[in-house]
């Protein structure tokens, strides 16, 4: 594939990803004048559930189709590979759902959750069944190189979620069932859009001395899979054990404005990680990963720095008055976000070392941190917990990732700019105390300006030519 046509693919890869979660931050504001902070709490568990039951029902089989899908010999193989894990995952996870439906409520009652098991985390693990059919059919158009198909259907299923969302919501008064039906509803829809899709490239069948070649490559991954889904998501978890759902619902909103940073991120990484490959080996390659690193760190930073100092702002405009503790938390959180952004860089230079396991011992690392500090502090301290611990987690990551990846590049200039936006953040969040919002914005406008200015020297960063490079790629 030529360089042009990489970042092109890259691109629109990319914007299906981040679409969708533009349109799901966009209903945010509308959706917490419906939900109280107990329905908001039920959602966010469920997403959260079915997050790790996706890792979990899948056991990253989409990675051996991705490694193996061109090492078939003929097109016919390549259709029965494509039929035989779709017709395995299917089997599997029926079987899966269906142990739930008999064990669920007795398995989730033992873990002390507050919520329903039938019907929102019934009607969740019917989400997630459905979703798993778009997995494998996504990995197949990034495998043939057709990004446009696959960004078409998932900017379509956003659109679909977010206008049936406001229905089952607004119109029904569903409240947190409404956001699950229109989920449920849409992902069993487009299951069979994605199915009749790849209609032509698929052979069903079931080879059994094919799947056990494929769980011998696969399994070895999945630990360090669901390690890290439980790094991310654990809180979650153990707030609707100890805390209360209220609690879960502010949690859960500080987290989804704390998140907004991996939007950016993920299509900033997206730009930039081909070149990491391309250039990995060269003389230069020192030179070029440090001019990327501080680049990522810039973009980053500025997105850290927005998105904690304005988190009051939005708040008090954007949602309900129920809502407005919640930004108390983001800048807490979002150290977290910051540290799991960055590891993506660092990772890209293990992966490309070939120790790919280190990423899983990482991960599990960074699991075992979270829950077991959760466990101790968070029945007593609250959700001051979750937040930290969460991010301390994600930062222990980090450090061990960038020891372990032995880049010899300077971390002076990004660790001063880290302490310039900590200081800023401290001060304007937590110190400043301003009644007038329009007083306020001007206020924290100006100090943005003169923060990123300071760190534009700090990290020798031309803002325009980050732009214009990142718009460019």
């Amino acid at each position: 594939m030529s360089g042009s046509k990489l970042i092109k693919n890259t691109t629109i890869y990319a914007l299906g990803d981040i679409i969708p979660r533009l349109i799901g931050f966009i209903s945010l504001p509308i959706l917490t004048l419906y939900l109280t902070p107990s329905d908001y709490g039920i959602v966010n568990y469920v997403n959260t559930l079915n997050t790790f039951l996706l890792a979990l029902g899948f056991l990253s089989i989409n990675t051996y189709f991705l490694v193996f899908y061109y090492r078939c010999e003929s097109i016919e193989d390549q259709k029965k590979l494509l039929g035989n894990l779709s017709t395995f995952i299917i089997l599997l996870n029926s079987v899966l759902v269906v142990i739930l439906l008999f064990f669920g409520k007795s398995i989730f009652n033992s873990l002390g959750s507050n919520i329903d098991f039938y019907p929102y985390l019934f009607v969740g693990i019917l989400i997630n069944f459905f979703n798993l059919f778009s997995i494998l059919p996504s990995a197949f158009f990034r495998v043939i190189e057709k990004p446009m198909p696959l960004t078409i259907l998932n900017v379509s299923r956003g659109i679909v979620v977010f206008i049936l969302t406001l229905v089952m919501v607004i119109y029904f008064n569903y409240t947190a069932l409404g956001v699950l039906y229109a989920n449920l509803i849409v992902n069993f829809i487009f299951a069979f859009i994605f199915l009749f899709m790849i209609r032509n490239h698929i052979i069903w069948n079931l080879n059994f001395a094919q799947i056990k070649k494929v769980l011998a490559f696969t399994l070895p991954l999945v630990p360090g899979s669901i390690a890290y889904y439980l790094t991310t998501i654990s809180d979650r978890i153990l707030i609707d054990k100890y805390l209360s759902l209220n609690d879960l619902g502010i949690y859960s909103v500080a987290a989804t404005i704390a998140l907004i940073l991996n939007i950016f991120s993920y299509g900033a990484y997206k730009a930039f990680e081909p070149y990491i490959f391309k250039n990995w080996g060269s003389d230069k390659f020192l030179a070029i990963f440090e001019n990327i690193r501080n680049s990522f760190v810039y973009v980053l930073l500025v997105g850290v720095l927005c998105l904690s100092i304005f988190s009051k702002e939005f708040f008090l405009l954007m949602t309900d008055v129920k809502f407005h503790e919640a930004y108390w938390f983001v800048p807490m959180i979002i150290i977290g976000v910051y540290s799991a952004s960055l590891s993506m860089l660092y990772g890209t230079i293990i992966t490309a070392k070939g120790k790919t396991k280190i990423n899983s011992l990482v991960s599990i690392v960074g699991a075992t941190i979270s829950i077991t500090l959760n466990v101790l502090f968070l029945p007593k301290f609250g959700l001051l917990t979750a937040a930290l611990v969460s991010s301390l987690a994600m930062t222990v990551m980090l450090v061990i990732s960038i020891w372990y990846s032995k880049i010899k590049v300077s971390h002076y200039r990004p660790f001063f700019s880290v302490l310039l936006v900590a200081i800023s953040i401290y001060t304007l969040v937590y110190l400043v105390k301003i009644d007038h919002i329009v007083f306020s914005i001007v206020l924290k406008s100006t100090a943005l300006i003169f923060v990123v200015f300071m760190m534009s020297m700090i990290l020798s960063i031309n803002p325009i030519k980050v732009i214009k490079g990142f718009v460019k790629k």
